[in-house]
């Protein structure tokens, strides 16, 4: 049964992009599901035939509107759903992990803390485009307040290379994000570590690997890492 982790918010389709393929950077057998309305990570892989229901690259599995029902049923180790902006519950409950990335508009965070209240159901919160630590901590008081659902915080500053990234990737396959910033190859590092990889260095290697638009081969045993070079 795969471990199936959950992306929503305002901008969340980079981020899971990315840790697709740093996951896939350990060794893991990986699939990303665009479950959002607007199918905006799928638009974001190259893709010959819009109709396809799975697309493979960069060695990880993307799909389009898998059913729900169907989720556990994937022969994979991770599966990351790419939820979108507005989510169902029931999906977001059938996910061991939730991550919860959302930018700083207050009018976004009000969305959210409400979304979470009546769901009843936890999340990472991963606040990106920060711009001033001062606001970080008031942005915090007023998200957590009547909110116990926050199992913890990433933050990621904003960086002009990141956004250009996001931004890209919508018109353009993006084969490399060698010039991501700082900040976001340490969300990605520590987000290896809720998927349960222990090990900082492997998790370092794995994301600098990814950045560099390269897999990691997976055999039986141990992974060989940089195997081959996409691009």
């Amino acid at each position: 049964m795969p471990n199936i982790i959950g992306f929503f918010g305002s901008y969340p389709a980079d981020i899971c992009m990315y840790a697709a393929y740093a996951l896939q950077n350990t060794g893991k057998r990986v699939c990303v599901i665009d479950h959002s309305e607007d199918g905006i990570l799928y638009q974001c892989i190259p893709t010959p035939d819009r109709t396809m229901t799975t697309v493979t690259f960069h060695e990880v599995d993307f799909m389009r509107r898998v059913p729900l029902v169907h989720w556990h049923e994937l022969e994979y180790e991770y599966v990351l759903v790419q939820l979108g902006n507005r989510p169902q519950q029931l999906c977001l409950a059938l996910c061991g992990s939730r991550i919860l990335v959302v930018d700083c508009e207050r009018s976004n965070l009000e969305f959210y803390r409400q979304f979470m209240q009546e769901s009843g159901l936890s999340a990472i919160v991963l606040l990106r485009g920060v711009c001033r630590e001062l606001a970080v901590e008031k942005i915090k008081k007023y998200f957590i307040l009547e909110n116990k659902l926050v199992k913890r915080w990433m933050l990621l500053p904003f960086d002009e290379a990141d956004e250009a990234y996001r931004i890209d990737m919508q018109y353009e396959p993006v084969y490399k994000f060698a010039h991501i910033s700082a900040g976001m190859e340490q969300v990605l590092v520590r987000l290896l570590r809720v998927f349960t990889v222990f090990d900082r260095l492997h998790r370092v290697r794995a994301v600098r690997n990814a950045k560099h638009g390269k897999t990691a081969a997976v055999f039986s045993g141990q992974p060989e890492y940089g195997a081959y070079d996409v691009c």
